[in-house]
């Protein structure tokens, strides 16, 4: 079966080079660069029908957008897109002001081209493997089977610009930030559960490429997370399923001083994971401005060993906003976890016990939100598909939502345990759940078609680890190493 491969990334970061010498290794592999379709448009709309910004936005609002005839050819196993008949040459459309308007057009056409786009790639995929160079490919094409993101450092991108173009430093210096910020407000930065990042900054293109290829040739195997559990049991809620009163089963000892030596053993033996979680007994944020900067700056100097961090929290974080910046405002690819029973604030507040409704924070609209909502009778299930719209809307910080099932053993019979055999909802009230809100199953994840809304009906903890009393170890408590870890993917 063929397979659809997509690379997007930062601006500068390699993914046209990349692609390029892709699809020089793949004899079976057609190449579809979304620029090849949001360059000729951005041609057709600003040269041809001299529309400005303005222009363009009340062309893409009359709907006149749909009536333009797309059609496309391949050339040497790559798509080029024609605009009503016309083809384009490369010269006009690969110029320093068409990059920025294509940018500019794509943020305006948003999704609107998106049914088209996926036209072009079933039909590609009927005959070929498919590599799609885009912004936002998960988007355009949520069936892709890989997607994969580069990034790089920003003053590197700027050098790999100037020289592109032949530009001083302070001219590229503001034209990336200009687009950098476009393409950040538009969503072209966007990453999934199942997206694989590789930091180019530091690599040679064929070592780049080397690691594409491994990916695609599951050549290598990641651990999930590396969850770095600390000791205390500070917290600013008091919620009724809570894990750490439940099982109280780690040390209440940090040694933070360990980390460095646990990661830098584990990049030694090549090990990598999909996440890095700064996780507690609490709230993390409870911790000193001190010890967080200490964790930070060992997440830094072990970059490659995470594709992303995920900072967990009771909602508190947001409301401090030293230790709120200290990680949102970093080249960390990092993401904010919270944990909700309800979507309604005076109904999470009530039963989780907590007085801050942090959905209004300032700092929670800056963030990049994944929220777990827990599947208990306190999340009104009637028209939740509407509800869990609206809740989205109105907090756009929210990039993912993961259903989640509260567990606990059938012997347990602690406050905790007995509270979420009360409130959990059972297996047909689920699937009401999943219906309702017309989530797939698709590689045993239940999704909706963007995947940003996901369901697992089971967590594998075999590939997780953590790290607890300056300790690595797995969920079963048994202390571990990384050449032990190194043996289990077979090396």
């Amino acid at each position: 079966m063929y397979k659809v491969i997509a690379i997007s990334g930062y601006s500068g970061s390699g993914k046209t080079t990349i692609s390029e010498e892709l699809l020089k290794r793949g004899n079976e592999l057609i190449y579809f660069d979304f620029g090849f379709l949001f360059r000729p448009l951005t041609y057709y709309l600003i040269n041809e029908l001299s529309l400005d910004e303005d222009g363009i936005r009340k062309f893409i609002l009359s709907g006149k957008l749909q009536q333009i005839d797309l059609t496309y050819k391949i050339i040497c196993n790559k798509v080029e897109v024609g605009i009503n008949g016309n083809f384009y040459s490369s010269e006009v459309l690969n110029t320093p002001k068409m990059n920025m308007d294509t940018v500019m057009v794509g943020s305006i056409v948003g999704d609107s081209l998106n049914e088209a786009l996926r036209g072009i790639v079933d039909d590609l995929k009927c005959e070929s493997n498919v590599l799609l160079n885009a912004r936002r490919p998960v988007v355009a094409y949520p069936e892709v089977d890989y997607h994969i993101f580069l990034e790089t450092d920003f003053d590197e991108r700027v050098k790999r610009k100037m020289l592109m173009n032949g530009e001083n430093y302070e001219v590229t210096f503001k034209k990336l930030k200009e687009r950098d910020q476009k393409e950040k407000d538009s969503g072209f930065w966007e990453k999934y559960d199942f997206t694989q990042t590789i930091d180019t900054t530091n690599l040679s293109k064929n070592e780049v490429l080397d690691k594409v290829v491994g990916i695609l040739n599951n050549d290598f195997v990641y651990f999930n997370n590396l969850t770095l559990i600390l000791g205390s049991y500070m917290c600013n809620k008091n919620c009724p399923y809570c894990i750490a009163k439940n099982n109280q089963k780690f040390s209440t000892c940090d040694n933070l001083e360990s980390l460095d030596e646990i990661l830098k053993e584990l990049l030694e033996n090549d090990i990598k994971f999909k996440r890095f979680v700064l996780s507690g007994n609490g709230e993390p944020s409870f911790y000193s401005l001190d010890d967080l900067k200490l964790i930070k700056e060992c997440l830094i100097k072990y970059r490659n060993l995470f594709e992303i961090v995920r900072v967990h929290s009771s909602g508190n974080i947001f409301s401090d906003e030293d230790k709120f910046s200290l990680f949102n405002l970093t080249d960390l690819p990092l993401e904010f976890e919270i944990l909700r029973v309800a979507l309604n604030s005076d109904v999470d507040m009530k039963v989780l016990g907590y007085s801050d409704d942090y959905l209004k924070s300032l700092l929670f609209r800056n963030g990049n939100i994944k929220c777990d909502i827990a599947l208990t009778d306190y999340l009104e299930c009637f028209d939740l598909s509407l509800q869990l719209n609206d809740f989205l809307k109105n907090n756009p910080s929210i990039k993912k939502v993961r259903l989640k099932k509260l567990l606990v053993g059938d012997d347990d019979t602690t406050r905790q345990a007995k509270w979420v055999k009360e409130h959990s909802l059972d297996e047909d009230a689920i699937q009401k759940v999943i219906l309702e809100l017309g989530l797939t199953l698709k590689d045993g994840i239940y999704q909706s078609d963007d995947r940003k809304i996901l369901y697992k009906t089971s967590g594998d903890y075999d590939f997780d680890y953590v790290i607890n009393d300056g300790k690595l170890q797995n969920y079963k408590n048994e202390i571990s190493w990384a050449k032990v870890l190194r043996r289990k993917l077979g090396g």
